[in-house]
């Protein structure tokens, strides 16, 4: 059976797998609308046919098995290339989603379900504590609970843009920690991410996506949001929370280029908004020369998602293409996350240890030991127990390097940080700006001067 599955996936690895950019990537299609790409081996028909007469031509308890243990690219590759599967897949479709949604993305199940509950109007404080409540379960299978609707939802958007948008993500971060560490360019071309990789980058471009559902205008007001941004930050462990960060200084990162490159279609004195009065500022245009609007934009363009991630990463190939989309979805925001007093910063950070301290800040306290084990999901990654020399820490976000977070830092395994020189990378960019200091006892001597007062 293994060596009839192994070949079946060879048959649909490469030729017949969605594209990267996720588009019309879905198991909803007729096997006439197909994404794959065109044949790209010079194999005799007849011996073709042959093969596809054998694979459709086994037992339907066979077929059901082999549709069970695919993931989502390679289930939706093989149900629009052989119509024989493609009806299989049909008999029993909420079954075959639910368990290729357990091949390809594991307990992220929980992630991917949490974005789409998120998606509907409904009681933010309820999701929280649904959520919380899940997460804490992670060993009890989730898909019991997904709908057939539901789990061909979550697969679609996975298939258009958390994978695509993940890849990428993963590319960039490999491209940062080349030019940081000095690597040949070529070199770091060849390294593929692990599955554990690739999984934490997933587990951070979900978690983005639920970031940017709770701050969304029609959900909650101001002052609600960053209660739920904070609540969802103390469901999370702090090396998950600084995956969350590294995921959205990236996507803030390439908005920022984008701002750039579309500067002057969008400033009020274009000539071609010469036709409209002033002030206002005329329609279409924004004032990107003031630092604080600039970063007010920057920030509510980031949070609207990753379906704009995407449009904007692969679907834009023309310059005016790119500013008539950005023109209708710039907006603004005030929360704020990416500052000292935002949420990822040492004041929120301050002020929610004082008015609900945690396990997790006693167990920072006691230096509870915290040693790397090995490169699996729920534990943390090697460069977490480095920095804080392996004992439990709560602190994140402004206590971290950006730089740190613009290789990826949190993501790599521990192979791959030696092979690239990031565990040497680490060291240095940690020494750099903290030298001998613990940033932890920022918080000691704060408790302890709030005490003396």
């Amino acid at each position: 059976m293994k060596r009839l599955t192994d070949k079946l996936e060879s048959r649909v690895n490469i030729s017949h797998e969605p594209r990267d950019t996720g588009e019309r990537a879905t198991l909803n299609m007729t096997p006439a609308v197909t994404d794959a790409e065109p044949e790209t081996t010079h194999r005799p028909r007849e011996a073709e046919q042959a093969e596809n007469c054998r694979l459709e031509c086994l037992p339907p308890e066979v077929r059901r098995y082999i549709l069970s243990i695919l993931d989502l690219s390679h289930l939706s590759a093989l149900v629009h290339a052989s119509p024989t599967f493609h009806q299989q897949y049909l008999v029993d479709r909420r079954y075959l989603l639910c368990k290729s949604l357990e091949a390809t993305i594991g307990c992220l199940t929980v992630e991917a379900y949490a974005v789409h509950r998120l998606s509907t109007p409904r009681n933010t404080s309820d999701f929280l504590e649904w959520y919380s409540e899940k997460c804490s379960q992670r060993a009890v299978a989730i898909t019991n609970d997904l709908t057939e609707g539901v789990a061909s939802t979550i697969a679609g958007f996975y298939l258009r843009s958390v994978k695509p948008v993940v890849k990428d993500c993963a590319r960039r971060m490999l491209d940062n920690l080349a030019k940081s560490a000095g690597n040949n360019h070529a070199d770091q071309q060849k390294i593929r991410p692990s599955r554990t990789e690739m999984m934490r980058l997933t587990r951070a471009a979900y978690r983005f996506q639920l970031l940017c559902q709770l701050t969304s205008p029609e959900r909650t007001l101001r002052l609600s949001t960053e209660e739920n941004l904070l609540a969802l930050l103390n469901i999370i462990e702090p090396w998950e929370i600084e995956e969350l960060f590294a995921f959205y200084q990236l996507a803030l990162d390439v908005y920022d280029k984008v701002f750039t490159d579309i500067y002057w279609d969008l400033h009020p004195d274009n000539p071609k908004f010469d036709d409209q009065g002033r002030p206002p500022t005329p329609d279409g245009a924004f004032d990107l020369d003031n630092g604080f609007v600039r970063d007010n934009f920057l920030e509510g363009t980031t949070i609207r998602g990753l379906t704009l991630l995407h449009t904007v990463l692969f679907q834009i190939k023309e310059h005016e293409h790119l500013v008539s989309t950005m023109q209708k979805q710039i907006q603004s925001s005030y929360i704020p996350i990416n500052s000292m007093v935002g949420i990822f910063g040492e004041t929120q950070q301050i002020i929610r240890r004082q008015e609900q301290p945690s396990e997790r800040d006693q167990m920072e306290a006691d230096r509870v030991p915290l040693v790397f084990v090995r490169d699996e999901l729920d534990r943390p990654p090697r460069a977490w127990t480095m920095i804080w020399g392996n004992t439990y820490s709560n602190a994140y976000g402004s206590h971290i390097p950006d730089e740190m977070r613009g290789w990826g830092y949190v993501f790599w395994d521990e192979a791959t940080l030696e092979r690239t020189g990031g565990a040497e990378l680490l060291r240095h960019q940690w020494e750099e700006c903290w030298g001998d200091y613990d940033p932890r006892e920022d918080f000691v001597r704060f408790e302890e001067g709030s005490l003396e007062e």
